[in-house]
């Protein structure tokens, strides 16, 4: 047999950079795994995998296949740049910083470390620093478009709006087609009040590129400005259709809604708003008002509550939750939250109280009739037909744990297929009953013809049943259609009667404990302490006689998963994983549990490993909850 060494691991690199090349990353980190299994000592396939996890939005696991790489060879300038564009998008902007200047000792003309150094300079407030690498490099390429874009940004840190727009004019004279320059250039405009050239150049911006969302947005809250409230709300429909997922459109249109008497859709959007980034305290202030508005009382309460807790001297919160808890004939409650609300007015004007914060006066709902700007940089627009292709990380995923192993046909059409360990018990049960089944979480989704085949064998082996009752390979196959069939009560009946029999089958056991909980899950009892305890003494009986049978630790765990026994499920999960370093999906609910009990930075490691082992999955979850605050 040949060996893992031996295989064509060139090849396997093409296919990768391929699969990278036609953003199928999912696919290409799978190829670079098997480089990497082969030949740890190449630094290409770390730096590849990088690369994919970067459009994953994997930067934790971007990081750590680039140290990788750099311990084998720490004189990689893509690397270090890799490594330092990681680092600042998880907001680590000196380590960012020094990373890129590693970069730029090897290759110190490349003008996107500049670029991206320049921009680590600008969020870090650098201006003076930032304007002069800024200068260096317009100096070397006169003609670069987006140095003029990041000076202009620069000067629009240093409040010099006329040298900004200047810079965005020579941008735009060297590109006509510099959409970003446009876009920024209409925003100074309506900043400083000159809203007409300013919807000029939004317009201009669309013209040139219609897939940024952030465009279409920008442009509607200077159309809101300009009273074409038509237009703005096709504006933010439109920015909301591209990106379904930016918080800020959904806010912004709340605010338009309110505006225009649509209380209840305003509510609406800032519901969606605060689901997509619930540190918005903004949207829980306006929702609140509104809320308050249409009668819904306990909603504003409960909003407001939201943000007492995060700002508990806001005194306009005081007054807006003693206003519905009065509505709600709560007048105990209600004099308090007054009382309160007044009695730090008192302090503040004595002095005894700190004066509004920053934060605080942008939640006063006078401040809130204004949309806030959507930040412009570069982005571009993805659109994937597969499950599986581009940024999967942007896809609806149901946030929940894999299911148990069981015993079936392993769904054909997954385009990642994930390693089935070998068992001696499962190849036995194969030989026993004629299949070729193996162990799974996700089955071929079955067919009439499929269900129709399950029935009749089902009567066939009950026929042969009647002259022998106890015939072990006849019981395992009627048990296993039974399972299929969804008839869980007469399929652990054949399970008990194989077991009285063969006290040795352990699959028999497997089988049964998964029968119990699938039982127990379509039942309207739902699943009960006692059949919990029921499965997992299946399992503990199936791993005595096989302490190999590494899916029943898995399920185990994951019955304590269903309990919310999360400290036992992460056990048994950990047990998986430290006998199979591979075990993809024990890293997957262990990373959903620590990402639940808070613990973000272990989540990210599982949740970026399990990712790495074929569970696009994961990635999702990285986005949507493992970076949050």
């Amino acid at each position: 047999m040949m060996g893992m060494a031996q295989i064509n691991t060139q090849r396997l690199i093409d296919i990768g950079r391929n699969a990278l090349y036609f953003e199928d990353y999912v696919v290409a980190i799978q190829y670079f795994n098997q480089v990497i299994k082969a030949k740890p000592h190449l630094t290409d396939p770390y730096l590849y995998r990088a690369y994919a996890k970067l459009s994953l939005e994997d930067y934790q696991g971007a990081i750590l296949d680039c140290n990788q790489a750099l311990e084998i060879n720490p004189f990689l300038p893509k690397v270090y740049y890799c490594r330092g564009y990681a680092y600042r998008q998880i907001g680590q902007l000196e380590k960012s910083t020094e990373d890129l200047k590693k970069s730029l000792e090897f290759e110190p003309n490349n003008i996107n470390t500049t670029n991206l150094w320049i921009e680590n300079l600008i969020r870090l407030e650098e201006t003076n620093e930032a304007l002069s690498v800024c200068d260096s490099l317009i100096k070397e390429y006169p003609k670069y478009t987006e140095g003029y874009i990041l000076r202009a940004q620069i000067q629009l840190q240093k409040t010099d709006t006329l040298q900004a727009i200047a810079n965005l004019d020579t941008a735009i004279l060297y590109n006509n087609k510099a959409d970003l320059a446009y876009a920024m250039r209409g925003m100074i405009r309506y900043e400083i009040g000159q809203n007409e050239p300013g919807l000029s150049d939004l317009d201009q911006a669309i013209t040139i590129n219609s897939y940024r969302g952030d465009y279409y947005g920008n442009r509607a809250i200077i159309r809101m400005k300009m009273n074409n409230l038509r237009g703005a709300m096709s504006d933010f429909d439109t920015a909301i259709d591209i990106d379904n997922k930016n918080a800020l459109s959904y806010f912004n249109r709340g605010l338009l809604r309110a505006n225009v008497g649509d209380d209840n859709r305003a509510i609406d959007d800032f519901s969606t708003c605060l689901a997509l980034d619930p540190n918005n305290y903004n949207a829980y202030m306006q929702r609140a008002l509104l809320s308050t508005q249409v009668g819904d009382y306990k909603g504003a309460i409960k909003d407001y509550t939201v943000i007492l807790e995060q700002y508990p001297d806001f005194i306009p919160a005081y007054y807006g939750r003693s206003k519905a808890k009065r509505k709600m004939h709560d007048i105990i409650a209600a004099d308090k939250d007054e009382y309160m609300a007044m009695q730090i007015e008192r302090e503040v004007r004595s002095g005894k109280r700190p004066p509004k914060t920053s934060q605080q006066k942008a939640l006063e709902p006078n401040a809130q009739a204004r949309a806030i700007v959507h930040q412009l940089n570069a982005q571009k627009k993805d659109r994937y037909n597969s499950d599986i292709r581009g940024q999967v990380q942007d896809k609806d995923v149901a946030i929940v744990p894999l299911s148990n192993f069981i015993i079936g046909t392993p769904d054909p059409d997954a385009q990642i297929k994930r390693q089935s360990l070998y068992n001696a018990q499962i190849d036995n049960y194969n030989k026993l009953t004629g299949s070729d089944l193996e162990f799974c979480t996700v089955q071929k989704a079955k067919k009439a013809t499929d269900v129709n085949t399950y029935f009749s064998t089902i009567d066939s082996c009950t026929e042969q049943l009647r002259t022998n009752p106890t015939h072990q390979r006849t019981l395992m196959l009627r048990a296993y259609c039974l399972t299929q069939v969804e008839d869980f009560s007469s399929a652990i009946a054949d399970f008990d009667l194989l077991i009285k029999h063969y006290p040795a089958n352990v699959l028999a056991y497997f089988n049964r404990a998964n029968a119990r909980i699938r039982e127990a899950e379509t039942s309207k009892d739902g699943l009960t302490q006692a059949t919990c305890m029921l499965a997992i003494n299946d399992l503990y009986m199936a791993l005595q006689l096989d302490p190999k049978l590494i899916y029943a630790v898995y399920n185990i765990g994951y019955i304590h998963l269903l309990q919310e026994k999360y400290s036992d499920a992460i056990a048994f999960f950990t047990q998986c994983i430290d006998t199979y370093p591979d075990f993809a999906e024990a890293y997957y609910n262990r990373g959903l549990i620590y990402i639940y009990q808070g613990n973000k930075e272990q989540g990210r490691k599982d949740l970026s490993k399990a990712g790495e082992l074929g569970i696009h999955e994961a990635y999702n979850i990285i986005k949507r909850y493992a970076y949050w605050k």
